[in-house]
């Protein structure tokens, strides 16, 4: 099966162990998906959610024990994804809904995930290898 979104590590990786791991596991759930069955979109993009849950929290969790500056804005970005992915679980009832869950999945889902690595993601790394903070 062809992958939707490549891991690129100078792009994804962060060289934070943890992160760097929920991230390739988020991807390999992403690319396991049969992008012409929408079983298997709603079945791949539930996984999603629950692994974002945990993904999250995890982030969540260094933020608030070192004192991340901008935790709120993360925090909420991350909020947002996952009512957004619950959206379009729920939208699935209908034929319309599902093509929209696919567009969701196979356009949107790939973009925030690259702009939300490269940009709060790596600023929260960056800030946790200032306090020398273990990955």
């Amino acid at each position: 099966m062809k992958k939707l979104k490549e891991f690129e590590p100078p792009k994804h990786l962060l060289q934070f162990d943890s992160m760097d791991e929920l991230h390739q596991e988020f991807l390999e759930v992403y690319n396991s998906v049969d992008i012409h069955d929408i079983n298997s979109v709603k079945e791949k993009l539930t996984i999603l959610l629950v692994h974002s849950k945990k993904h999250f929290a995890h982030e969540e969790a260094l933020m608030d024990e070192f004192g991340y500056l901008t935790h709120k804005e993360h925090k909420d970005e991350h909020n947002k994804v996952l009512a957004e992915m619950q959206y379009f679980l729920n939208l699935a009832q209908s034929s319309f809904g599902q093509k929209m869950l696919k567009a969701y999945y196979k356009e949107k889902l790939p973009s925030w995930f690259d702009l939300h690595l490269i940009s709060m993601d790596s600023d929260l790394v960056h800030f946790l290898n200032t306090k020398n903070k273990v990955s």
